[in-house]
């Protein structure tokens, strides 16, 4: 979150060591003012520990905020950018301050930001890949209303962004096609698809989608794919109705998370398929946050922290993805406020242990906390 033009935290505490009335916000919950962006928390607990790869894009000390607006963002920490199309830069958004933008056009397409964990992923492991999204389509300066695929991401054995084997991909597809489709390339002749779910639309808000694999044992269905997108303060369960078979060849294995700056079939719904009318002039892609957890053994990758307006996701309007520093026994991290207006919010963090059967967070532990986003402080009175 970016803390330019904003109160800074030494200014709201030193306000709050020269105000004689302590404000009733200010009080219960976590005590005095509350955390702020980039505090360190601990969660107190007996939660094991976790053996995962882990990456972050977000956060007060990741590589956007460590970034100036307008600038293109540098290669690092196994995140690679700019390597198809046009570059990937830091720019500021009124809602969520540092954001990542891939824009799209005739020329430059396909633009992908990728991270490679360094490995490729074993049988029988778990990993986890979200990132706050927002695309802009526009047609001479308004929206674009017709149909239109986007290409949101997709995990493959390699680094690629052709369709082929053993990968993992979400797209939208055309209204009237079927919405949201998740497709399970296994091999070359071994393949699923799933559609339906909750369709990311352009010209929205910010949207949290999130994609959960268990990779299982090579030729087996005990594997587990599970897809969900949180639009509009609600999380809808995309996938989540079988067991899978993810891998069935023994040279192909997961390790490439690939986001994708892709749209098109445009209007083919409407207009047919390859019509000649005109296509959106403006393709842009703003993303946040970007999350990977890999497990290092066969237990670890679904456990996660997020921070709530409510314990249980199914009632979660607010949601921030949180990274850790350090998790043995307990938890300590640095707060990603994320997306949070300014002023004075009683919110969780809530530790997650998987996911149940239906695709549902299994909630294991949940610390209120009063978090200050600065912007609203009140102004003491003369």
């Amino acid at each position: 979150m970016d803390q330019q033009n904003k109160i800074s935290r030494r200014q709201t505490l030193g306000w709050l060591a020269l105000s004689t009335t302590t404000p009733s916000w200010m009080l219960g919950g976590c005590g005095g003012a509350g955390y702020m962006h980039g505090d360190p928390v601990t969660i107190d607990g007996a939660f094991g520990t976790s053996d995962v790869t882990q990456t972050f894009l977000g956060g007060s000390t990741g590589m956007i905020e460590a970034c100036q607006a307008g600038a293109n963002i540098s290669n690092g920490k196994g995140w690679y950018f700019n390597e198809l199309g046009h570059p990937t830069t830091v720019m500021s958004d009124p809602k969520r301050g540092k954001v990542l933008f891939t824009p799209e056009d005739s020329t430059h397409y396909n633009a992908t930001r990728h991270f490679d964990p360094g490995f490729p992923i074993a049988e029988q492991r778990y990993f986890y890949k979200a990132h706050w999204v927002r695309s802009v389509l526009l047609l001479d300066g308004q929206p674009y209303t017709k149909s239109f695929q986007w290409k949101h991401e997709r995990v493959n054995w390699r680094n690629t962004i052709v369709d082929g084997d053993c990968e993992i991909k979400v797209h939208d597809y055309p209204n009237g096609g079927g919405g949201l489709m998740t497709f399970v390339n296994r091999s070359a002749t071994d393949k699923s698809v799933y559609w339906g779910g909750q369709v990311i639309k352009a010209n929205s808000d910010w949207a949290l989608l999130e994609m959960m694999v268990y990779t299982g044992t090579q030729g087996a269905n005990d594997g587990k794919v599970v897809t969900r997108a949180h639009v509009n303060g609600k999380t809808y369960i995309n996938q989540n109705k079988q067991v899978e078979r993810v891998y069935a060849d023994p040279t192909m294995r997961l390790r490439h998370f690939i986001e994708q700056n892709y749209f098109g079939n445009f209007g083919q719904v409407e207009d047919g398929v390859n019509n000649p009318l005109p296509k959106p002039e403006v393709r842009e892609l703003w993303s946040d946050d970007s999350r990977v957890i890999v497990g290092n053994d066969a237990r670890a990758g679904w456990q996660r922290v997020e921070l709530r307006d409510a314990v249980s996701l199914q009632d979660a309007k607010v949601r921030e993805l949180q990274s850790w520093n350090i998790w043995d026994g307990h938890i300590t991290l640095t707060l990603n406020t994320g997306g949070l207006q300014p002023g004075v919010h009683d919110l969780f963090l809530v530790v997650i242990d998987g996911v149940d059967a239906q695709g549902w967070d299994v909630v294991r532990q949940s610390m209120p906390i009063r978090v200050v986003v600065p912007g609203t402080v009140p102004t003491p009175s003369s």
